[in-house]
């Protein structure tokens, strides 16, 4: 499908993202704390101390939420006054799906919202189709750890550090 698509006499321009920014977010709660994108994901990027810090540990160095393939458009993000919660409105941006079929922006809205409570981050979803029809889509969630020390994230170097070891997955457990 191409990304410019002519109806009669009007053009529409395929929308699949929304413009990228640095600005994050910060949740707080005793010595746990995470550093996430207005999305509420964690994303390798840019100067990389986004994560989920437990002890001065980056217990999580990735954690992004996708729509299919595709990462939703944001709508709105905040924090509570006292940093403990976060909330953000997503939707979807076009997508396409096999044969043909397009899920128009807009049609979906995914509500987030996390938390951080005794050094666990807790994330509720909320999904809403605004749609007429069914709309039948996977959601991802890809997580990655490399639990690095917080000097390090800053830039310190180690004489030594331990080794990343392959996750163990079970049915509904993944041990990183």
């Amino acid at each position: 499908m191409s990304d410019i698509i002519k109806v009669g006499d009007q053009f529409y321009v395929l929308a699949t993202s929304a413009l990228a920014d640095d600005r994050t977010r910060v949740l707080k709660n005793g010595d746990t704390f995470a550093v996430f994108d207005r999305y509420g994901d964690v994303q390798p990027v840019g100067r990389g101390e986004q994560g989920l810090y437990h002890e001065g540990t980056r217990f999580l160095s990735r954690y992004e939420l996708r729509i299919g393939q595709r990462r939703p458009m944001l709508l709105s993000s905040t924090v509570h006054p006292d940093n403990y919660m976060l909330s953000a409105d997503l939707t979807n941006p076009d997508i396409e799906l096999d044969g043909g079929f397009l899920i128009p922006r807009g049609t979906l809205h995914l509500f987030r919202q996390k938390f951080i409570m005794d050094g666990t981050c807790y994330e509720r979803l909320r999904l809403l189709n605004h749609g007429r029809m069914k709309v039948d889509l996977p959601f991802y969630i890809f997580f990655e750890s490399d639990f690095a020390d917080i000097f390090e994230v800053r830039g310190m170097r180690r004489q030594m550090r331990g080794k990343i070891l392959s996750p163990d997955i079970e049915d509904s457990v993944v041990t990183l």
